[in-house]
């Protein structure tokens, strides 16, 4: 079997060449629909558990699709000429079509896109100048932290450039310091009153459960990113290496978050998303891979200890979660 971290890299390499595939393939059909948008080109952004590259059993693809075109071109060429932005959006669409039809096994994968600017508000396709204008004026903080884990795997090499040089300017902004730990406390609070547990191998969303991400991300944006950190265990190591996180914190949080990705990842692949009580087969799975010699009480005291040791640095590095 391949453990927890293995298993995330060959999931995220599988996602990063079905996107990448793709991509021509629906834009060559595309463009045969609508015409040719001289000097248009498309990025397609990972974020979430893809583009820290920890995918699981079951992981979404949070997407995001930049496009850029020369100020000049306002609409398509071809038979159906329409306006580049429609363009633009109506191939995100056909995109995002192809990724989720059903076929023999079901979809290919489920797509979520409440990450783009402005969320579900926003059009599903950005422009790299409404992207940084966003970003610059009007992100929350969430989106910011969200943004530490977005990486760029598909499209032309000069638009992918020109987004990655964009993501890094955003997150490279000045903020408050203060005001971003205030927000993260909040935002966790928020989700540990509205999304409770649903049963004792939640390990998203149990107290302490979630929280090495958020000390990742939040402390990411404070004191600087970066490029190309997505993970979070490799973020983790390099604010260690930048004096902003103790060594032993660091150890702790990163063994943390790979028994809560390894739990929940059994748990998906045995009994589904449900957090119920583990039958027997899916019992011994899970101690097979989350450690020699536990037994479900064992892993039970363990967690509980692992959940105390992460709230603890978040409140030591972050503040008082709600």
């Amino acid at each position: 079997w391949l453990d927890v971290d293995a298993a995330g890299l060959a999931r995220t390499a599988l996602a990063d060449a079905a996107l990448s595939l793709l991509l021509p393939a629906v834009l060559a059909g595309h463009q045969d629909r609508y015409g040719a948008l001289p000097g248009g080109e498309v990025a397609v952004v990972l974020l979430g558990k893809a583009g820290s590259r920890e995918m699981m059993a079951g992981s979404d693809l949070d997407l995001m699709l930049i496009y850029t075109h020369p100020p000049g071109v306002a609409e398509s060429t071809g038979r159906r000429s329409i306006p580049s932005s429609q363009w633009f959006i109506r191939a995100a669409h056909a995109y995002v079509a192809a990724l989720t039809a059903p076929g023999m096994e079901g979809a290919l994968y489920a797509v979520d896109m409440r990450l783009r600017p402005s969320g579900n508000k926003g059009p599903v396709a950005v422009s790299l100048a409404a992207f940084q204008r966003y970003h610059a004026q009007d992100a929350w903080t969430w989106e910011r932290m969200a943004l530490t884990r977005a990486r760029v795997v598909a499209g032309g090499p000069a638009v992918c450039a020109r987004v990655e040089r964009a993501i890094a300017e955003a997150l490279a902004a000045p903020r408050d310091a203060a005001q971003t730990r205030a927000d993260a406390v909040a935002m966790r609070g928020r989700l540990s009153r509205d999304l409770p547990p649903s049963g004792p191998w939640d390990t998203k969303l149990r107290p302490g459960g979630g929280l090495v991400e958020f000390i990742a991300q939040t402390l990411q944006l404070v004191h600087g990113v970066r490029p190309g950190c997505q993970n979070t265990s490799a973020a983790l190591q390099v604010l260690a290496g930048a004096g902003v996180l103790p060594e032993a914190d660091v150890a702790m949080l990163i063994a943390a978050n790979r028994l809560w990705r390894t739990v929940q990842s059994m748990v998906r692949i045995t009994i589904g998303r449900g957090g119920a009580e583990l039958p027997a087969p899916a019992a011994q799975a899970l101690l097979r891979v989350a450690g020699a010699g536990l037994d479900l009480p064992a892993l039970h005291a363990s967690m509980d200890a692992t959940a105390a040791q992460v709230r603890d640095a978040f409140i030591r590095h972050i503040g008082v979660p709600g």
